[in-house]
């Protein structure tokens, strides 16, 4: 009978299996001093040739509870998509397993048990014909070590640390024999990690050296040097010390490398698909692969502003948690919207377990401007043929550009499979990509050229066409987004999405309450520029028709809609409401009480534009095409409602008198006896004035004062402001009050 490598593992797992402690006794407590040769060991390079099948897992990291049987699932569902799938002659396909620490510190608490469960199956004949690699972008420590040792390979980040694998074990949790078995059994079995460096790793109280001797370098722990020296010549010049014993054992990234622990050291997942020779959809989440899909719809489909990303992230939120969702897609049409928000929730997509909540971003229109980022941030991205993505903004500040660059480097990139250089070049204007084709693997990659000086293989790429165009942010179809691995695949219509991840009935919408459409409808251009006209119709009808109260309600009612809608959309802040009430007060100081120069009419009229403007915005100067937008739609606000006052005034002067109805909302005109009881109760009586011409000493804005023959009295403009020294004619008294209207020159 033949022994191939499969037949081997078989025989020696079952071993391990069944004599544990025979294994335990002859490496471990006898101190076994035949440690390999380090010079020995040694990882192939990439393999020229076409790009191999594979798959990427993530593995969360504590494991515990039932991760261990779900991330078995998972394997079991991908190794029999890799199985099924044409394979390249003399290779084996690639399953990845991305161990994720999450926001842990080295993803401690894996309980020894499920890891070594998980291990096992990684070494057992159900991966036969599949190469594992174990992918650590991040330090991982504890028992989840144990899972990594039973990989073929493992690929770690330069600044990524492994070790400490017997954290959580005092003097009450003591590493036994069965802890020491495991480990025992998965190193023999895969020799990723050398049995010393597992072991050392394990048990901290071990010092581990690296000694030179007569047949090479080995590793060997203190308490064996002497029995070592009685076989081996030692060079005593050139003996280092591993782990110095008495503390917990770790190994860095170039470490790791050096004695062969480490197959090759990795920046992001593009590398590590360079390195192994896969393609980019290789290194992307299989969606399926978590079992019964759990969908819901989210629309983007208006301007991005705080309250829409407020509501949108409750309500995803609560469905992961409440209803276990596990694929969210978002159908997005849109150009843009606030920064911030756009960032923020660029990074909750990002950072979404791609093995617990899947995301796909749906593109049937356009995703331009900063709305790009979202779709980005997603796992997926299905365009329609001839929709767009892209294309930045036509001017970004500064620190706008630095946000969108932040966003990009230390957001999207780490999180997904996006090309760095593709996805910069949507927002920048002067910035060159190229794409370049791999002379070993013939595979495709896209590098602006501070990138690809970066490579240290750049002397296998040869560079091929410019994808962008100079001064122009890089916009792409479609079409085009699926060519250059943007875009996952291209679907006429949506239910073109829904046969890609298998989903029979059209996904659940998750809207927002009646309460978020309220605030959305009265925080629009549209209704939020009838709220503040009929605001300002309100305080001018109060001032028309004095003692109703009717304008002072309808003005009161719609101006605290608006604040309110403005500041439940974190567009209106304390500063804008502040700014409106005091305007409103100067302006009645100027009216009713101290009428004069016109300088609180004037900046009280200032103050409430002012803050009606800002109130519908999240900025005070513009800086981006964006911001330009808003303040766009803020004008018109303001503007319109100006304008409607305008007409409103001439409408209500006009044919308010000799309207049936309406003319009763007017004060009833004095007869003789009620004029003569104002003039009696009144302490001054200018009713001898009415007909009199006099001429202005201060602007009347709309009160001020003029001079009748030398005699000094306080007035008010009929309607239009009315400048200093102009001739007026007293046209009605009541009491103490003169209305005066201009003369015509």
């Amino acid at each position: 009978m033949t022994l191939n490598r499969s037949s081997i593992n078989r025989i020696l797992w079952l071993f391990a299996l069944f004599f544990p402690c025979a294994g335990i006794a002859r490496n471990v407590f006898s101190e076994d001093i035949n440690a390999p040769d380090l010079a020995s060991r040694s990882h192939p390079a990439v393999v020229e040739g076409e790009p191999v099948s594979g798959r990427l897992l993530r593995v969360p990291l504590p494991i515990t509870g039932n991760v261990d049987r779900r991330v078995i699932a998972q394997i079991q569902h991908l190794v029999g998509q890799l199985q099924s799938e044409p394979r390249v002659a003399g290779r084996r396909s690639v399953l990845i397993l991305e161990f994720d620490p999450g926001v842990s510190q080295f993803g401690l608490g894996s309980v020894f048990e499920d890891a070594l469960k998980l291990a096992r199956f990684l070494i057992s004949p159900a991966l036969d014909g599949v190469k594992t690699v174990a992918y650590l972008p991040r330090s991982i420590g504890g028992h989840a070590l144990l899972a990594a040792m039973a990989c073929d390979q493992i690929i770690m980040a330069p600044d990524a640390v492994i070790g400490n694998a017997g954290a959580g074990h005092d003097g009450d949790h003591p590493i036994d024999k069965t802890i020491l078995s495991g480990y025992q059994q998965i190193s023999k079995s895969r020799h990723t990690i050398p049995i010393e460096l597992a072991v050392g790793m394990l048990d901290d109280k071990r010092r581990l050296l690296k000694v030179k001797t007569d047949e090479g370098t080995q590793l060997v722990f203190a308490s064996q040097l002497a029995k070592l020296k009685q076989t081996r010549t030692i060079d005593q010049d050139d003996t280092g010390v591993i782990f110095p014993g008495g503390q917990p054992a770790f190994l860095a990234g170039d470490q790791a490398r050096k004695l062969g622990v480490a197959a090759h050291l990795v920046s992001d997942r593009e590398a590590l698909a360079r390195y192994l020779g896969v393609s980019r959809q290789s290194i992307q989440i299989d969606p399926l692969a978590a079992g019964k899909l759990k969908p819901r719809m989210i629309l983007v489909d208006r301007y991005v502003n705080p309250r829409f990303v407020e509501t949108r992230l409750a309500m995803m939120n609560e469905a992961i948690e409440n209803d276990g969702v596990n694929l969210l897609c978002l159908w997005i049409d849109c150009k843009g919207g606030d920064l911030g928000a756009i960032t923020q929730l660029t990074a909750y997509l990002a950072e979404l377990d791609a093995n617990e909540v899947f995301t796909v971003a749906y593109i049937p229109e356009a995703a331009t401007g900063t709305a790009a980022l979202i779709a980005l941030a997603c796992d997926d991205i299905i365009m329609q043929p001839h929709a767009v993505i892209g294309g930045g903004e036509k001017s970004l500040s500064p620190e706008d550009q630095a946000d969108i660059d932040f966003t990009i480097t230390d957001v999207i990139i780490p999180n997904t499979v996006r090309s760095y250089a593709l996805t910069a070049a949507m927002f920048k204007k002067n910035f060159s990509v190229y794409q370049y084709r791999n002379r070993r693997t013939n595979l495709v990659r896209y590098f602006n050229e501070a990138e690809f000086m970066q490579l240290n293989d750049r002397q296998d790429w040869e560079r091929g066409e410019q994808i962008t165009t100079p001064g122009t942010p890089l916009k792409l179809t479609g079409i085009e987004a699926e060519n250059v691995a943007v875009a996952t695949a291209l679907v006429d219509e949506f239910s073109g999405l829904k046969r890609k991840y298998g989903l029979l009935d059209d996904p659940e919408l998750v809207e927002p309450s009646w309460v978020d459409h309220l605030i959305g409808a009265l925080a629009s251009p549209g209704l939020g520029w009838l709220l503040v006209l009929i605001g300002m119709a309100g305080i001018y009808a109060e001032v028309q028709m004095p003692g109703i109260g009717v304008g002072g309600f309808l003005a009161t009612v719609a101006f605290a809609l608006y604040f309110w809608a403005n500041f439940m959309n974190h567009t209106a802040t304390e500063l804008e409401i502040i700014l409106f009430v005091v305007g409103v007060a100067c302006l009645i100081l100027e009216v009713f009480i101290i009428p004069g120069f016109g300088i609180f009419g004037l900046g009280g009229g200032i103050m409430i534009l002012i803050s009606l403007i800002l109130a519908s915005q999240t900025f005070v100067l513009p800086r981006s095409d964006s911001d330009l937008r808003q303040l766009r739609d803020s004008l018109f606000i303001v503007g319109g409602a100006v304008v409607g006052l305008v007409l409103f005034s001439f409408v209500l002067r006009r044919y308010l008198p000799h309207t049936p109805i309406l003319s009763r909302l007017m004060l009833p005109a004095m007869d003789a006896r009620q004029r003569q009881q104002t003039r009696d109760e009144s302490p001054f009586d200018y009713s001898r004035l009415l007909g009199q011409i006099g001429r202005t000493t201060t602007q009347l804005t709309p009160s001020g004062k003029a001079s009748f023959a030398n005699e000094l009295v306080d007035v008010i403009s009929d309607a239009e402001l009315i400048p200093e020294g102009a001739d007026v004619e007293v046209v009605e008294v009541h009491g103490g009050h003169v209305l005066v209207r201009a003369m015509e020159s």
